[in-house]
């Protein structure tokens, strides 16, 4: 059995014409009779001919495919991100290549390199905070890139995200303006320009209100991926010291809830809980959960910026933040009395 791949030859052999000839008429050039064209391109695909795209894009310096590199394919926020994005590229023409680090940042250098000596026409990048150096490389290779949902430290670039410092301060502010006293925090991971914002703007509301950073329990990110990875939020709980959870995302809120209801825990009768990424949105049959998130679509600016980035490099870094706001799923009411 032959191993080799069907080249331009083999479909030449087969049709009488020449290697030149069935190349054009596989690019359906109109120069040549629709007959000529019919029949070559029907004995390539009963060939099982596929056009080498790595050829192609040496000889037009495209490639038309867009690497998105993204650390938790597990996270249902980026999976709808994801889901857009393919969206938005393919009515450009242009197709999706996912690169993972399974959150381990350790791997973005990699995935760079690897986007990039692919050959692909540009990058959408959901980075951590500290990884200026690696994303040096893009810049050095004229590579076009976008960084979504986060910043990135002493980095100009084109970025989308949303306000994060303004979703912790609407969270804090609106469980203190029901009563809330005592807080149980859920991180995110620590390297998150997310996380540092929300938790920073949650200070800063429940300070607005005379309270204070002793009156929150923070469970570092590391614990509660653990514990989510472990299918065990229920350890996070306890002691349940708090009236109400703020967690960092809704893929954590959902089986906490679970959890307080085994135990015969009422949302919000007993516990009021609140999170990000409203990912109800996206996914209909999920509970109700209050939710802060943005009602602009990252994913489609992202693609936008993108596309004009690579039309034009020299354009300036554009940082685009959106702002946030509360949808309420009415897991979120004042305190029961006595507590």
């Amino acid at each position: 059995m032959k191993s080799d791949r069907i080249t331009l030859k083999d479909v030449s052999k087969v049709c009488g014409y020449t290697v030149n000839t069935v190349s054009r008429a596989l690019r359906n050039d109109v120069k040549l009779p629709e007959s000529t064209r019919v029949l070559i391109q029907k004995t390539a695909q009963d060939l099982g001919y596929i056009r080498n795209s790595m050829a192609s894009s040496l000889r037009s310096g495209r490639s038309h495919i867009v690497a998105v590199i993204v650390n938790d394919l597990h996270n249902q926020h980026f999976c709808d991100l994801l889901n857009r994005m393919d969206q938005e590229l393919r009515k450009a023409d242009y197709n999706l290549m996912i690169l993972c680090m399974q959150l381990d940042n350790s791997l973005a250098e990699k995935m760079i390199h690897t986007a990039i000596s692919l050959g692909v026409d540009g990058i959408l990048y959901f980075p951590t905070f500290d990884q200026t150096p690696y994303l040096e490389y893009m810049v050095k290779n004229h590579m076009p890139f976008v960084l979504l949902d986060r910043r990135v430290n002493d980095m100009e670039a084109d970025t989308v995200r949303c306000d994060d410092c303004q979703g912790g301060l609407l969270a804090g502010r609106h469980l203190a303006s029901l009563g809330h006293r005592r807080f149980l925090f859920l991180s995110g991971i620590e390297t998150s320009s997310s996380q540092i914002d929300r938790l920073n703007g949650f200070y800063q509301a429940i300070q607005e209100y005379g309270l204070s950073e002793a009156d929150v329990r923070v469970v570092p990110g590391t614990e509660v991926e653990n514990a989510l990875a472990q299918n065990n939020v229920a350890e996070l709980l306890y002691p349940m010291d708090y009236t109400a959870i703020v967690s960092f995302r809704d893929e954590v809120s959902y089986p906490l809830m679970n959890a307080l209801g085994a135990r015969g825990i009422s949302i919000p009768g007993d516990v009021s809980i609140i999170s990000f990424d409203n990912l109800k949105a996206e996914n209909p049959p999920l509970p109700n959960l209050t939710s802060i998130y943005t009602d602009q679509n990252i994913a489609e600016i992202g693609v936008k910026m993108l596309l004009e980035r690579m039309d034009d490099l020299s354009l300036p870094p554009r940082n685009v933040i959106l702002p946030v706001k509360i949808f309420d799923g009415g897991t979120t009411s004042a305190p029961s009395q006595g507590k």
